[in-house]
Order: C-alpha cells, then sequence, then structure tokens
C-alpha cells in the first residue's frame, strides 16, 4: 500500500487519513473507499491511481507521471494498457463516467483530472516510489526491522532490474533498459501451451501445446535454432522429463481444470515411440533426479494422492494437488496444495520421504507453476493475491518469501535448468459465457468482467445467474445475474452462487467455502445459514422444490465430502448421502439426488430419504449430468474436440436422443467449455469457456 505522508508525516500518524468526495470516502492509510458505511472492492493500483488525483485535485496528473511513481523500475509490461485498465477499475468502482465525468475527468493528450469536490486536510504525497511489495505473509515488525526490510526490498529492486522481456510483449512505450539477463522467445504460435521442461543436455526445451485448436501434442525446440518440431505424440500432456532422456506423458490428456490434465501416465523416450502404460487417472508426476522412480499424483478412493514411489502415499487431500516437482537431492517433494475441488487457490507446500508436510506459504487466491532452484534451497512458483496476473514469487525451506519476476501482463513458472535458466510462459486467460435465449437464432456473449462462470438459469427461461472471479472481485468472488438477451448485469453480493430458489426471490451461495447465504435478488437483506459442524462448502448448492430446504455438498471435519439437507430456517444439517460422494444435483421433484461417487468414479441416483444408491441406466463413462423439467430424464453431455453433444436420458429405459449440439467458440486458446446450462423447457441454454493464449520464454539471469 503506498501511505501519502502529510507535512512530512504519514496520514496514520497525524490522523488525517480519510477524505470525502460525494457519496464516498477513502481511508489513505487502510486503502478502502466506502459508500454509505460499505467497502467498495477496489485493487491496489487504482487506488493508488485516486490517491495520486487526489492529491493533485483540481490539476492534470500526466499518464507518464502515474507510471513512475505506481510501476517500480523492474516492473514490464505494457503501460498505456495498465494506466487504462486502472483508470477504469477506478472509474467503475465510483460509478463514474468517461463521457460524463462527476470524479475523474480525462485531458486529451495530457491526463486525468479529479474534478470533485474533496471534504477533508489536503493530501500530500512524498516523491519516493514504492518499494517492491513487502513479504504478504510477515506481520508486524519494529521500526529497526522495517528499516532492514527496506534495505533488503531495495537489494530486490536491483536484483529484479535484471530481467528484460522482449520488446513488444511485456515492454510498453517505457523505454528499454540495459539489462545483463538474456531473454529469448521459444514460441510464436497461437494457443495453450499446457507445460515446458528442459531436456537433459541443456539446449533443447519440450513443451506440450495445442496450436491453432488442435488437441494437446508433445514439440520440442532447439535453443540455438528458430522454430519446433512435433514428436509424434498427439493428444498427449508432457508432465516431466526425465535426466535419463525419458518423458512422463498423459495419453489421452483430457482436461481436468485450467490447463490441468488426467488421463493414463506413459513413458516414453525423447527419442519418440509408443508410450509404455504405468498408471491410470493420474493428473500430474516428476521423476527423481536419478531419472529411475516416479513420485505420482492421482485421485483414489475420492482422495487426491501424492505417492512416491508409485503406491507408496506421502500425503493425500480431499481437495487436489498440482505441479509435484522432486527435490535436486531426492529427499523432499514440493507441491501446490489446493483445499477445494474447482479452485486453484492454495498454498506452498513440501513433504518428505517420511510424509512429514510443511507448508511454506498460504493465502494465494490463484497459483498455476512450480520448480525447486537450480541449488535446490528454494521452491519457485507463480501466484497471485487477487486477480488473474501470477507473478514468480521464491520461497526458502523455513517460509521466508520473496519476489523473484513480476511483469504486468502476468506469467506462469515452467521449469528452472540446473544452470537457473527459467522457462515461463506469459498468459493471456479469461472465462467467459455464451447463451441463446428462448426464440433467438444465435448464440450471445453474456461475460462480464475477466472471468464469467455460468451458474443456473431461471424457471422462466429469461435470467442466467453467474459467478464472477476475476481481477475486481477480490477473494470472496461476485454473484450476479443478467437477462439472457445481455442486459446489463445486476451484483447481488459476495461468493459463489448455487441457484435460483423456485420463487426466483433468493439465490443461495457460499462465502469463501465457509459460509452459506441467502441472496435477495431484489428488494432485501442477506440471510445466513446456519453453519453447524461443517468444515467446508463445495461448490454444489441447490434449494429443494419446496423452498424452503437447500442441498448442498460438503465435509466434516476429518471426513469425506458427502451430500447434506438443511432448513433455511435453522436446524443442523442432515446427510443423505454416504461420504466419497459430490457433485450433488437433486431431481425437480426433490426425490432423488444425482452425485458422483468419487471411489468409483461416476454418477450415481440417491434416494434424498436414504438407501442404497443405483446406477444411471444408459450413462456412459466422461459424461456430465443435469436434470431435465421432468424427473424421468437427464440431460447428459458429451465433450468432444469441436463440440459438446447433449442428450436427453431417459432414466426408465436408459435410451437417450440427441438434444443439442453446441460448437466450440471459433478462435485459438480454447482449453475447456464447461457448465452447460438449460432452461427448464430446454429453449435457453448457456455455456462458459475458458481461453487462455500463450507465449513460451527461456531467461537466464534471474537470482
Amino acid at each position: 500500500m503506498l501511505e501519502l505522508p502529510q507535512n512530512g508525516e504519514s496520514p496514520s500518524r497525524n490522523g488525517f487519513h480519510t477524505v470525502r468526495f460525494g457519496e464516498f470516502e477513502a481511508d489513505l492509510r487502510v486503502g478502502e473507499i466506502r459508500k454509505a458505511g460499505s467497502r467498495i472492492k477496489l485493487q491496489d493500483q487504482p487506488f493508488k491511481v485516486l490517491q495520486i488525483l487526489l492529491e493533485k485535485r483540481g490539476n492534470v496528473v500526466s499518464r507518464e507521471e502515474l507510471q513512475s511513481r505506481i510501476w517500480p523500475e523492474d516492473t514490464y509490461g505494457d503501460f498505456d494498457h495498465a494506466v487504462n485498465v486502472a483508470v477504469g477499475k477506478l472509474r467503475t468502482a465510483l460509478g463514474d463516467s468517461a463521457d460524463n465525468p462527476v470524479f475523474i475527468e480525462t485531458v486529451p493528450r495530457r491526463g486525468y483530472r479529479f474534478v470533485a469536490t474533496v471534504e477533508g486536510p489536503p493530501v500530500l504525497s512524498s516523491a519516493a516510489k514504492p518499494a517492491i511489495e513487502a513479504d504478504p505473509e510477515d506481520g508486524e515488525r519494529s521500526p529497526d526491522s522495517h528499516k532492514s526490510r527496506r534495505l533488503l526490498f531495495v537489494s530486490l529492486a536491483v536484483i529484479a532490474c535484471a530481467a528484460l522481456v522482449a520488446a513488444g510483449v511485456w515492454v510498453g512505450r517505457r523505454s528499454v533498459r540495459s539489462q545483463p539477463a538474456e531473454i529469448q522467445r521459444l514460441t510464436i504460435n497461437h494457443g495453450t501451451i499446457h507445460s515446458a521442461r528442459f531436456a537433459p543436455d541443456g539446449r533443447n526445451v519440450i513443451y506440450a501445446a495445442s496450436w491453432e485448436g488442435a488437441p494437446a501434442e508433445v514439440f520440442s525446440t532447439d535453443l540455438k535454432f528458430s522454430g519446433s518440431r512435433p514428436l509424434g505424440l498427439t493428444d498427449t500432456d508432457l508432465l516431466a522429463v526425465s535426466s535419463l532422456g525419458q518423458m512422463a506423458v498423459l495419453q489421452p490428456a483430457e482436461p481436468e481444470f485450467m490447463t490441468g490434465m488426467t488421463g493414463t501416465l506413459g513413458q516414453v523416450p525423447l527419442t519418440g515411440g509408443t508410450p509404455r502404460q504405468v498408471a491410470e487417472r493420474v493428473e500430474w508426476a516428476d521423476w527423481s533426479p536419478d531419472g529411475k522412480t516416479l513420485a505420482v499424483v492421482h485421485n483414489v478412493g475420492g482422495k487426491v494422492r501424492l505417492e512416491f514411489p508409485l503406491g507408496h502415499v506421502l500425503y493425500e487431500t480431499s481437495g487436489w494437488i498440482s505441479h509435484a516437482r522432486i527435490s535436486p537431492n531426492g529427499r523432499q517433494i514440493a507441491f501446490l496444495d489446493h483445499p477445494t475441488d474447482d479452485d486453484d487457490e492454495g498454498g506452498v507446500s513440501v513433504v518428505d520421504l517420511d510424509g512429514r508436510k510443511t507448508v511454506l506459504s498460504t493465502g494465494w487466491e490463484n497459483e498455476e507453476g512450480l520448480a525447486w532452484s537450480a541449488k535446490g534451497n528454494e521452491v519457485w512458483f507463480s501466484a497471485t493475491r487477487a486477480g488473474l496476473q501470477r507473478q514468480i514469487y521464491a520461497v526458502d525451506l523455513t517460509g521466508h518469501l520473496r519476489l523473484a519476476f513480476r511483469a504486468l501482463g502476468g506469467v506462469t513458472l515452467q521449469d528452472i535448468a540446473a544452470d537457473g535458466r527459467v522457462l515461463m510462459t506469459s498468459d493471456e486467460q479469461r472465462a467467459g459465457i455464451r447463451g441463446e435465449a428462448r426464440g433467438e437464432t444465435k448464440e450471445e456473449e453474456l461475460s462480464w468482467q475477466d472471468w464469467s462462470l455460468p451458474v443456473d438459469i431461471s424457471r422462466d427461461g429469461k435470467t442466467l445467474l453467474f459467478d464472477e472471479q476475476g481481477e475486481q472481485t477480490g477473494p470472496n468472488y461476485t454473484v450476479a445475474m443478467r437477462d439472457l438477451t445481455g442486459s446489463p448485469p445486476v451484483a447481488l453480493g459476495e461468493g459463489m452462487a448455487g441457484d435460483f430458489s423456485p420463487d426466483g426471490k433468493w439465490v443461495a451461495a457460499s462465502v469463501s467455502y465457509t459460509q452459506l447465504v441467502l441472496l435477495p435478488t431484489g428488494a432485501g437483506s442477506v440471510k445466513r445459514i446456519e453453519r453447524d459442524d461443517i468444515e467446508q462448502y463445495r461448490h454444489e448448492i441447490h434449494w429443494l422444490p419446496d423452498g424452503k430446504q437447500i442441498l448442498f455438498s460438503g465435509n466434516q471435519p476429518g471426513r469425506a465430502a458427502r451430500c447434506f439437507v438443511q432448513s433455511i430456517d435453522g436446524g443442523k444439517p442432515r446427510p443423505v448421502t454416504p461420504e466419497g460422494t459430490g457433485f450433488c444435483r437433486t431431481s425437480p421433484d426433490g426425490k432423488l439426488i444425482a452425485a458422483s461417487n468419487t471411489k468409483m468414479g461416476e454418477m450415481q441416483l440417491y434416494s434424498i430419504d436414504g438407501g442404497a444408491p443405483r446406477p444411471i441406466p444408459g450413462l456412459q463413462a466422461g459424461e456430465s449430468v443435469a436434470w431435465t423439467s421432468d424427473p424421468n430424464f437427464l440431460y447428459v453431455s458429451q465433450h468432444a474436440k469441436s463440440s459438446i453433444r447433449v442428450f436427453r436420458l431417459n432414466l426408465l429405459t436408459g435410451q437417450r436422443k440427441l438434444f443439442k449440439e453446441i460448437a466450440v467458440p471459433d478462435g485459438p486458446g480454447v482449453c475447456d467449455m464447461t457448465h452447460i446450462l438449460f432452461s427448464p423447457d430446454g429453449r435457453a441454454y448457456a455455456y462458459g469457456y475458458i481461453r487462455l493464449l500463450s507465449d513460451l520464454y527461456m531467461v537466464a539471469g534471474l537470482r
């Protein structure tokens, strides 16, 4: 946070740290804006823009001044775009408009001016630029400690300045500074890079990518020559490359979550050939330093396990594990530990060969990518506390955290070579929604910001319920709704949505996976549902037809997930399925629950009154399900490479009939289609998609 001193003192020391303008109150000490007592979500950079504009209210602040004061010298990016985004987010938070400004006026070819009346003392600021972000896990320190930290941050800033990113990618209008680092762009195609590793010789890089909408394929590129060559492994994801020249691959590679894959683990030499199958339902793997043994992450009996060697469990969780990497000395395995299904928030942990786990860093909203440093004394990973733009951090085995590399567009760490060279991808990622309203003949783009996920369609088929989980929403996300014809969205409150109540007046949602709430769709106040002994809620929350109870998935302390029913007026949650079940969805008459049996890896039908489950007749492996308005029929979806085929499945006979085929959105980088929703009459629909565009870089000189 950038604090603005007054008369040589910080606002927090002289007491003048709050200013008012219009309906808003800005606390410059804690970096918050409030309206009528309620906090308005605003990220750090837009708030710094506000601070500078308030400091010079009535006067023009140039774009160059905003760049130089907000973004440190070791940051690389398209700064014109960064300023536009920051000012745009600030205007959105204030409900302001560039065309009819109430607070922030654009002065063409010059900059911006704060034009509203401000109540409070004058806001002054030192000319010093903000230091590199402090260790987010450090607590309060003494004045001497703060001095030493400032010296450390200055040192880190000098080191980070050694990083230069190729012109036109991360370098904007700011002039290129002389840097000792070597930056090499390795790919020029359009699409998604799933993983990349250095080959044992250090001269070649092996990577898996989906170019121009094609399935994932493994390629090799020589660092001395441009271009890549395919290795003949199609529909394949790369997990690791051993010191002996063996690859660990997944084949066939099925999208799991974000860029994750699942499939059958195989091993194949770098020279190519047919992979020798090792294990099924594997998600991640890495080779030991001697190249002879694999560490494996896979799902067994509803738990995700980290095994080394295969079959010997070191750690298991009801959440999920990603990016497992064995240390250079072979004594520990580092991994990203995610407590909740289908969410990449979490922390960084290591486990030794005796199964002793140590948490090194926590509290990351988005984390993807991990590798050991060349010396093995640090774990490097790419993550962010809020939003989607990941930076690369390094944490040592005592938990001391430092920033290793920063870029405006966000990056994902892929690998670190024995000589310290780093493979990383620059990423442009978005989650969007498309849909078709009743009576329309073409799809509409229904996304709101940069990470929109569809959740439900109202019973009248007119309104879409969705989550917004992107840059502006913060760690708790936002529940919103909008008309399927594309009318402006309406934010309902914090959380992740379940579905609409039968009368459409409420939305069930969870906040931070720890509290169920009811959000009014019109006038009304938020209602909290008694938590009792539920340790963590999962994504599935559904109303029963009576409008008085909800069905949700969650787990109690030390137990696997299962489905519960609970009255919205209070009372204890009642388990209605055995442990090891999830993705609970209730039938239109409220008598049956379609839920996944994680031990068997398939959907089954459970009576809400109890009893043994029964299989879903005619359901095929890998199909997702949703109820129609008739309790005797399900929508079942098959994901193909170019489309999703949706069938109506008769639960009495097991017969199916093709209902609709939805084509994958045009353009490269679409790596997944999710959340297929239909209105009760089937005449309106919506679906989610994720688009990820990547470029691969080799960076030398980072410390």
